[in-house]
């Protein structure tokens, strides 16, 4: 396995692992994909490719990926604009959820916290280490960029992934309903 920079050629295998890995991958309709790879995963590769990277397997196929927001001002604001109008016509309640969720997370942004990711490996792929690679690569990238600190949201009963995160020098800096916030200075 490769960790590469993203590439405009990786779009729908992204979209595919995102729609894979999720809750809903049992339901992969055109209104589910729509505006889950709205929120989680079309922003990033439209707006921040420069901080999204993938995991590839021998035929350089995407079975992975970390994306990134690393100017979130950017983020809220495009995210606000383009994208949350498409997910509040085909899932109003995940809208009013999602929108809800990032007025409370821009106090990490005010916090030092100015980064935030989403990370996704195909489920035949985990334990290999590449979850691992895929966030250090993010993180030499950040700090190359002078990007103070990172945040993401982990379920608090996901335990195997609260350890991952720990191990990689994540601290949990709050905690929301049914989450754990894991943030990480650099500066």
């Amino acid at each position: 396995m490769t960790i590469r920079p993203y590439s405009k050629k990786d779009f729908r295998y992204v979209q595919d692992i995102c729609m894979a890995t999720s809750s809903l991958s049992d339901e992969d309709s055109p209104a589910n994909r729509a505006y889950l790879c709205a929120l989680y995963c079309d922003y990033y590769m439209d707006n921040q490719s420069e901080f999204c990277f993938v995991a590839v397997d021998d035929d350089d196929i995407p079975v992975g990926y970390v994306l990134c927001a690393a100017d979130c001002a950017d983020y809220f604001d495009k995210m606000n604009e383009l994208y949350l109008p498409l997910v509040r016509k085909v899932n109003s309640g995940e809208f009013f959820k999602f929108n809800a969720m990032n007025k409370v997370v821009q106090r990490y942004v005010r916090q030092g916290y100015t980064a935030h990711l989403h990370i996704d490996i195909l489920p035949d792929y985990q334990s290999q280490g590449l979850g691992t690679q895929l966030i250090e690569t993010l993180c030499a990238k950040l700090q190359q960029s002078e990007i103070e600190g990172l945040y993401l949201l982990c379920g608090k009963k996901n335990e195997d992934a609260c350890a991952f995160y720990e191990k990689l020098g994540f601290e949990d800096i709050d905690y929301l309903s049914g989450a754990v916030v894991y943030g990480k200075k650099f500066f």
